[in-house]
């Protein structure tokens, strides 16, 4: 049977540039999954921030300095997709909270993927002042019926009280290196640089461990946290810190690993840096937490830990893991088209179960 060509309406987040070349997790799945649509034979239309790129119909709209200081910025994507609802067969958002206030207002399907923890929902409840709850915790479950909820970790699901799917994140595996047949010189940590990622925690497990750590990010908001507890051990040998990296250099620094220390010290519903290290072929020890079982099969392709010290022991275990079953857990649960397939097949269920009423 040929495949519906469908129009889809992609609203993505104004926290920074959606392209290839985006650090923030949840701006690189807007990317991939916009692109794979559009391979798969799909019309979209993303609707992102000034600076984007897709081979997608592109409304590139306010940048995040502009969007962080008004209401309007908040809500611009939503409301010029909306706006455009006619184009659409469906519209699929990412931005979760204010859309889902308006969602009953279109006569399409809309998807919500959330990519937070659903606690946070509720959190907007509260600000500025504690006088909104009680119009949202009425309303809430309401407005959510007109909205079909995708997570991205079965970890989210089990949270929230609604009906909702689950479609994990993806990669084009094609891009990620094969893994080596050698062992890496180093453990690396990749990601904002601040409390809530444990970095600190995963250059302790290293030095414990007596491994050299390198560890390449990003300190969006935590330069107070680098000053104090990451800059007074840099001593480009032992521990070394390159910034922030590119895809070409991403690739390298996880393929050259010989693990990546995830310690999250928050629910983090899909780090996307584990399943880029999988695909890398790079095992992942990580705090056994949130999603991070469903992304590491503890013992095949990486530690699950609970403490800096079982970290630090687990780093001295990681020769029992064949680098090929990290790749192969990548492609098993992570594929980027099979992520896209899935959402294309809830997108045409979604219109079958709307056109019969």
């Amino acid at each position: 049977m040929q495949m519906k060509k469908l129009r889809i309406g992609q609203i993505g987040t104004l926290f920074e540039p959606i392209s290839d070349s985006s650090t923030n997790g949840l701006s690189q799945i807007v990317h991939i999954l916009t692109e794979e649509l559009v391979a798969l034979g799909h019309d979209v239309t993303l609707y992102a921030p000034l600076g984007s790129s897709t081979s997608a119909k592109l409304v590139p709209l306010s940048s995040f300095e502009h969007a962080s200081e008004t209401i309007l910025g908040k809500v611009l994507t939503i409301g010029a997709a909306f706006a455009d609802w006619r184009n659409f067969d469906v519209i699929h958002d990412h931005t979760r909270f204010f859309s889902t206030m308006f969602a009953h207002l279109l006569p399409i399907p809309m998807v919500s993927t959330v990519h937070h923890p659903i606690i946070f929902d509720e959190l907007h409840w509260h600000y500025p002042h504690d006088d909104y709850e009680r119009f949202f915790r009425a309303r809430w479950e309401r407005l959510l019926q007109s909205v079909t909820t995708v997570f991205a970790s079965q970890f989210q699901k089990a949270e929230f009280k609604g009906k909702a799917e689950v479609i994990y994140s993806g990669l084009p595996l094609d891009k990620w290196s094969t893994p080596h047949a050698d062992r890496g010189h180093y453990v690396g940590f990749l990601g904002a640089i601040n409390e809530s990622k444990g970095t600190r925690q995963a250059v302790d497990a290293a030095l414990l461990a007596g491994e050299k750590i390198v560890i390449a990010g990003t300190m969006f908001e935590s330069t107070e946290y680098f000053r104090q507890k990451i800059e007074p051990l840099i001593d480009n040998d032992r521990v070394k810190f390159i910034g922030p990296v590119n895809f070409e250099q991403k690739r390298r620094f996880l393929a050259d690993a010989k693990a990546m220390l995830l310690p999250i010290q928050w629910d983090d519903p899909m780090p996307t840096v584990a399943i880029e290290s999988l695909a890398s072929g790079t095992p992942v020890i990580g705090w056994n937490r949130s999603s991070m079982g469903e992304i590491v099969e503890d013992g095949q392709s990486g530690f699950l830990v609970s403490s800096v010290e079982e970290m630090a022991s687990r780093i001295e275990d990681l020769h029992q893991i064949d680098n090929r079953e990290c790749r192969a857990r990548a492609e098993r649960l992570f594929d980027s088209k099979k992520m896209a397939e899935n959402y294309v097949a809830l997108y045409q269920r979604l219109l079958e179960e709307r056109a019969s009423g």
